[in-house]
């Protein structure tokens, strides 16, 4: 049977929300799985029908083979029962057949197509006022979206779940959505809401006897008091949840964190005596994340006190921590290394520690803001993914359509020979439907093209229409330039989806348009970054005067914004950074075309942006030999860039004005 997903966050305790989202979905037929016999459904299939009971032994069948780890066949299986339900207009059949492909595709990883298969679902489930099936997905489709760092839009989709399973007062979706509430709360730090939610689930414990639940709501409230510093709280809770676990592997997380809660409330001995009865259950279960944090523990205990004992305890931490790639573990260790290192005056090896851990933290630092950086990402490709959808579906109109006109054609003949009035009627309608679908056919011819042209350069495009592929290009003078919002991560942690988006939109738009105006080309925008470059794709001499426009333009309007912020608009200061030399550009993707560069010449730029300052236009020495017989620059002097060493560079502060042409008798009498 397939292995119930779980997520360890070292030191930040279980997310539950994913965890228990799979755990739920299996809990119902897990048992059941093991007898359900496949070889005997297959044998019902075999006999042809085409019914309702038909649609329900296939999805019978599909959730057999799911559990036996067969995905490919789980979901051919979930197809064909879709399929079925359409042709036979079995709604029911259809909900649960959408909702199993999507679980196929979950396990696979494919995360935009269970977004589109447990939607229609949910649309489904709708139709036959299934509530119970309706909060089900509502609550898997909330697991998604948290899994992709998408917090916010997670906790809707669970809120919406829990209010269709408390209108049918079932017991099972509201215990089942509940601790993925508060655990969400706990994480976006309101957790005065987190206990909220676990608080509404302890009412239904004693009725459910459900010993995983129960730890669960055990576990939650003791992590949510634990960062509230209620340590007495916090350390009831594990106690409670302890002997619930004893035969599990959460015994030894368990008691990991009352170790880490009892040395947080001034008991040492205790606490080395939890983290050695965890470090002793996670070694004899072989649970290596486990034997890890206590490890971390017990150095932290020992490195105040017993130097060499708290580097040998760090040592074998790291081999472990190295082993399963966990960053955060590796980062403590480093820490807590290098401090023992000083403490026994070994300090080559405490600043070889240190800086480890230094470039362990940045590292960290950069994967947290791509995990919100990829939340709006994949926010926006599902929503492009449900656009294509509707693309498709308006392609089956007109390809019915064209047969309804075929079908006329042929009808309007055979009537023809009986009546002559008919068919003149019956030519002057279809007269009037082919100049319909006429129409159709080419706005949707235009609007595709123009969605291309959208996506790529005209002659990229032009290029990829006429040979189905576009050829790389190398470009011996591009100048490339990158922007960056000042704080957008801080600010994005307390703004709501929409807000924070239609601000993005609203100064990529001004982007956009200066580009248009220079004649740049826009590249792509990841996050809140935004790239572009001059001189291609047909090279040009003067890109890079044109690139230093449009960047003082960009830094005008981020600062008319902050002088006079439109609503609902959030100001921000922008840093700027612009390079010049070569290199390659060419289109990646087969069904997803992306227009892109690559080079040396794009890494330094990157550096150029990351190295400025709010406001200001900083450009590389290469920029700088080409514009500053226009432009009076300000030298930075020498600055370290990462991978490049040591490079000038400069601020580019104004136009220079043109010396004013004299005449002739002016020249005379200067002579």
């Amino acid at each position: 049977m397939i292995k119930e997903k779980r997520a360890l966050s070292y030191c930040d305790g279980y997310t539950y929300s994913v965890l228990l989202m799979v755990a739920l979905l299996f809990l119902s037929f897990g048992i059941q799985a093991q007898a359900i016999q496949i070889d005997s459904l297959k044998s019902i299939i075999e006999k042809g029908k085409r019914d309702t009971a038909a649609v329900n032994t296939l999805n019978r069948l599909s959730l057999a083979v799911l559990s036996n780890e067969d995905i490919e066949n789980a979901i051919a299986y979930a197809i064909e029962a879709n399929d079925m339900a359409a042709d036979i207009k079995y709604d029911a059949g259809q909900a649960l057949a959408q909702k199993y492909i999507g679980l196929g595709h979950y396990y696979q990883g494919n995360y935009l197509a269970v977004m589109d298969y447990w939607t229609q679902s949910l649309e489904s489930f709708e139709k036959v006022r299934d509530t119970s099936g309706m909060a089900n997905i509502l609550n898997n489709l909330g697991g998604v979206y948290l899994s992709q760092g998408g917090s916010e839009k997670a906790l809707y989709y669970y809120l919406q779940s829990l209010y269709f399973a408390e209108k049918t007062k079932d017991t099972f979706r509201i215990t089942s959505v509940l601790p993925n509430i508060g655990a969400v709360y706990g994480d976006l730090k309101d957790y005065d809401k987190a206990l909220e939610y676990f608080e509404r689930l302890e009412k239904y414990l004693p009725a459910l006897q459900n010993p995983q639940i129960t730890t669960y709501y055990y576990m939650g409230v003791g992590e949510i008091y634990n960062k509230l510093q209620q340590y007495d709280r916090a350390l009831l809770a594990y106690q409670w949840a302890l002997p619930l676990t004893e035969n599990t592997s959460d015994y030894a997380h368990i008691l990991k964190e009352m170790g880490v809660i009892e040395n947080a409330m001034g008991n040492r001995d205790k606490a080395i005596d939890y983290l050695n009865l965890s470090y002793k259950t996670a070694k004899e279960k072989n649970q290596q994340l486990e034997t890890l944090n206590a490890l971390i523990g017990l150095g932290g205990m020992y490195k105040n006190t017993d130097f060499k004992k708290a580097v040998d305890l760090y040592k074998e931490a790291e081999f472990l921590a190295e082993e399963l790639q966990t960053n955060k573990g590796l980062r403590d260790i480093y820490q807590g290394l290098s401090e023992s290192y000083v403490a026994i005056g070994d300090y080559n090896n405490a600043f070889d520690y240190q800086t480890k851990f230094l470039a362990q933290k940045d590292s960290i630092y950069n994967m947290e803001t791509d995990d919100k950086i990829r939340g709006l990402q994949f926010d926006f490709e599902n929503q492009q993914n449900q656009d294509k959808i509707g693309l498709l579906e308006q392609e089956a109109q007109i390809a019915d359509l064209q047969a309804k006109r075929q079908k006329y054609v042929i009808y309007g003949t055979v009537l023809g020979l009986l009546l002559v009035f008919v068919l003149a009627v019956g030519s002057y309608k279809r007269y009037r439907y082919v100049k319909k679908t006429n129409k159709i056919i080419e706005e949707e011819k235009n609007r595709s093209e123009n969605l291309l042209l959208n996506i790529l350069p005209d002659e990229t495009a032009l290029e990829l229409k006429q040979n189905g592929k576009v050829k790389a290009k190398k470009f011996e003078s591009v100048t490339v330039m990158f922007t960056d919002f000042k704080g957008f991560t801080s600010y994005s942690q307390n703004l709501s989806p929409e807000l924070l988006v239609k601000t993005v939109d609203y100064y990529f738009s001004k982007f956009d348009a200066i580009m248009e105006k220079y004649g740049l080309e826009k590249i792509k925008t990841i996050g809140d970054a935004y790239m572009c470059a001059g001189g291609l794709p047909f090279p040009t001499k003067d890109h890079p005067y044109k690139m230093v426009q449009a960047a003082f333009e960009i830094a005008r309007v981020m600062e008319e914004t902050k002088l006079n912020p439109p609503k609902d608009i959030v100001p921000f200061d922008v840093r700027i950074g612009i390079n010049t030399g070569g290199i390659v550009a060419g289109v990646v993707g087969t069904r997803k075309f992306a227009y892109d560069i690559w080079g040396d010449t794009v890494n330094v730029a990157s550096r150029m942006e990351s190295l400025s300052e709010p406001g200001r236009v900083n450009v590389s020495q290469s920029t700088y030999l080409l514009i500053r017989d226009r432009y009076n620059c300000e030298h930075r002097g020498q600055i370290h860039v990462k991978n490049k060493g040591m490079m000038d560079m400069y601020f580019v502060n104004e136009k220079k004005e043109e010396p004013p042409i004299k005449s002739k008798k002016e020249k005379t009498i200067s002579a």
